[in-house]
């Protein structure tokens, strides 16, 4: 995403979502709103390979749609489908065409702790 996109798309994020907390990837293709403790929605363009030890994601797509690598399988998610990542299990996605937005809802709270870049 270019600086102008992830300003606009901060912006939207701040007005959709009152008093969250907007976090971008270094590498600038990624955003995650914080809204509540273990519920976010991101913006994604690209996200890293990576796991988590202890956390169980679920991703519902809002906007677009997310291609979603999980233990080496494909999976294409569309407007209001969901996935569930289990601990342990290496996941990414990327967006087919405009950045994909999801809701992300961690059980227990993500935590920079439990987050594992390969």
């Amino acid at each position: 995403m270019t600086d102008n996109d992830i300003e606009k798309t901060r912006s939207e994020l701040m007005n959709s979502y009152p008093g969250c907390h907007v976090k971008v990837a270094e590498d600038k293709r990624e955003m995650v709103a914080e809204i509540s403790d273990g519920f976010a929605v991101a913006v994604i363009e690209r996200s890293l390979a990576h796991f988590h030890l202890n956390t169980r994601e679920t991703y519902r797509v809002l906007r677009g749609t997310l291609y979603v690598a999980c233990e080496g399988r494909g999976h294409v998610l569309r407007k209001d489908e969901t996935i569930t990542i289990e601990p342990g299990q290496v996941h990414f996605a990327r967006a087919a065409g405009e950045p994909a937005w999801i809701e992300v809802e961690s059980v227990p709270p993500w935590s920079p702790n439990d987050h594992f870049v390969l």
